[in-house]
């Protein structure tokens, strides 16, 4: 009979790795670093790109998720903080400005404006379904002067304070990105002489007929000029909807434009620059 001998098993030992050179320490901390700023980006645009989302989809005038509120417009660097002021009645802004915001003097009379009963906005023709929020401005101190700058509505279309509501016989004033945020009115450019336009306000429905579409120049032109622009925008004594937007949104000729859009109520015509409509249509 034949005896096996069983060797007694023995586990390999680990090898030991060789002391790290300060070069190799060097390229791990390097390494992990980057790895930690990479994961931080990542999730700082991913942030960003969510909250834009977000804010589109509450912009939309078929949710029920409540509108963005509106953004004040950045106050340049050498502007000095000014003293609080009441609120002030609807003064039609100039339109001409660097950066495409909106400025106006600051009025006289210290009286409470009319609140915004509009909430919707919906013009077919160019895809655009929005709430809208009301603005208002802020005073500030630039060039020793003060003015007025309007606030400005992020994702959704922006009603400035002071001017008027549907039904109200008046210019009504809404204004919206054609660039970053939402670009509520990045078609603006589109829209034709005839096309429909909806305001939603106080519970009813009002249409209104697209009558022209005006692009003024803006920047760099007389104050004669910027004067004749501004009668767009200015109150009327009959119903009219007025849609500003700033163009081009790129380029060498960026926000040196606005497109103006005019309509007035259903069944009632315009002439340019006059108030010869009346009445209004709701449905």
């Amino acid at each position: 009979m034949k005896i096996i001998r069983l060797r007694p098993f023995t586990f390999p030992m680990p090898r030991t790795a060789p002391p790290a050179t300060p070069r190799a320490r060097l390229y791990w901390t390097l390494g992990n670093a980057l790895m930690l700023i990479g994961a931080i980006l990542l999730a700082y645009v991913g942030g960003l790109y969510t909250q834009a989302e977000y804010g589109r989809y509450a912009a939309r005038g078929d949710t029920d998720v409540p509108p963005p509120a509106p953004v004040s417009a950045p106050v340049a660097r050498d502007a000095e903080p000014a003293p609080f002021v009441a609120p002030l009645p609807f003064v039609a802004p100039r339109l001409n400005t660097a950066d495409g915001r909106l400025v106006s003097d600051v009025a006289d009379v210290v009286t409470a404006g009319v609140p915004s009963l509009v909430t919707r906005l919906v013009i077919p023709s160019i895809g655009v379904d929005s709430k809208v929020v009301e603005v208002g401005w802020e005073i500030v101190q630039q060039n020793g002067q003060q003015v007025a700058v309007w606030q400005v509505a992020e994702y959704a279309v922006g009603h400035h304070r002071g001017s008027a509501n549907p039904g109200e016989g008046n210019n009504i004033v809404l204004a919206g990105h054609v660039g970053g945020y939402g670009k509520v009115f990045k078609n603006l450019i589109d829209v034709k002489e005839g096309d429909q336009i909806t305001l939603f306000a106080g519970g009813q429905q009002y249409l209104y007929v697209v009558q022209e579409q005006i692009i003024v120049h803006e920047e760099g032109v007389s104050a004669e000029q910027q004067a004749m622009n501004a009668l767009y925008i200015a109150p009327t004594d009959t119903e009219t909807v007025t849609l500003v937007t700033c163009w081009p949104d790129r380029g060498p000729e960026k926000f040196k434009y606005r497109i103006i859009v005019r309509a007035t109520p259903y069944g009632t015509a315009l002439d340019p620059l006059s108030a010869s409509a009346s009445g209004w249509t709701v449905r």
